[in-house]
C-alpha cells in the first residue's frame, strides 16, 4: 500500500513539474518567436529598399513563420510579390491582411492599386470609395475616384471629383483642368 501511494505521488509530481516546465516555455518562447518576426521583417524591408525583392520576399516568408497574423507581415510581401510581377500572390496576401486587420489603411490603398493594374476598375472604385469615406479630404482618393469614372466614361461623375477635388485644395488646379477638358470634349 505504501509502494501505492508513494508511486501515485512521484507520478503527480513529475506530471506536475511536466506542466510546469511546459507551460514556462510557452511563456519564454513566445517574445523569441515576436523578436525573430520582427528581425525578418526589418531585413526584408531593407532588402525592398535595396532593391532584391526577391530576397525580400524569403524574409517576410521567414517573419510569417514566427507570426502569421500580423497583417503588416502581410501588406509587405505583398509589396515585394508586386515589385517581382507576381500578381495573384499580391492579392492573396492584401486579403489576408484586409481579414487580419479591416482598418490597415496601406492594405486597402495597395489592393485599390492592384485592382486598377488589372483593369478591375469596380473593385478599385469600391475600393476607393470605401477608403474616401475614412478620409474625404485626400486628394489621391478624390481624384483616383474621378479617373476611375472617366475611364468608366461617367462624365458627369469624373467632372464632379475633379471639382471636389480643387474645392478641397485650390492649389490642385490640375483637376479643374481635368474637368473642363472633360466638359468641353463630351
Amino acid at each position: 500500500m505504501k509502494w501505492e501511494v508513494m508511486t501515485k505521488k512521484i507520478f503527480s509530481f513529475k506530471l506536475i513539474s511536466i506542466w510546469i516546465i511546459f507551460f514556462w516555455f510557452t511563456i519564454v518562447n513566445a517574445e523569441p518567436n515576436e523578436e525573430l518576426a520582427l528581425h525578418h521583417f526589418m531585413q526584408g524591408e531593407f532588402l525592398i529598399n535595396q532593391g532584391n525583392y526577391a530576397l525580400a520576399v524569403l524574409e517576410f516568408q521567414d517573419a510569417l513563420a514566427f507570426d502569421p497574423n500580423a497583417a503588416t507581415i502581410h501588406v509587405s510581401i505583398a509589396d515585394a510579390y508586386r515589385r517581382l510581377g507576381k500578381m495573384k500572390r499580391v492579392e492573396d496576401h492584401l486579403l489576408i491582411a484586409l481579414d487580419l486587420d479591416p482598418s490597415d489603411i496601406e492594405a486597402k490603398e495597395m489592393l485599390g492599386q492592384y485592382f486598377i493594374s488589372q483593369q478591375n476598375y469596380v473593385n478599385a472604385e469600391k475600393t476607393f470609395k470605401e477608403l474616401n469615406s475614412i478620409d474625404s479630404l485626400n486628394l489621391d482618393y478624390v481624384f483616383t475616384l474621378a479617373d476611375l469614372a472617366r475611364v468608366n466614361k461617367k462624365w458627369d461623375l469624373a467632372i464632379d471629383y475633379y471639382i471636389k477635388g480643387y474645392n478641397i485644395d485650390s492649389q490642385a488646379s490640375n483637376g479643374l483642368e481635368q474637368a473642363l477638358q472633360i466638359s468641353l470634349t463630351t
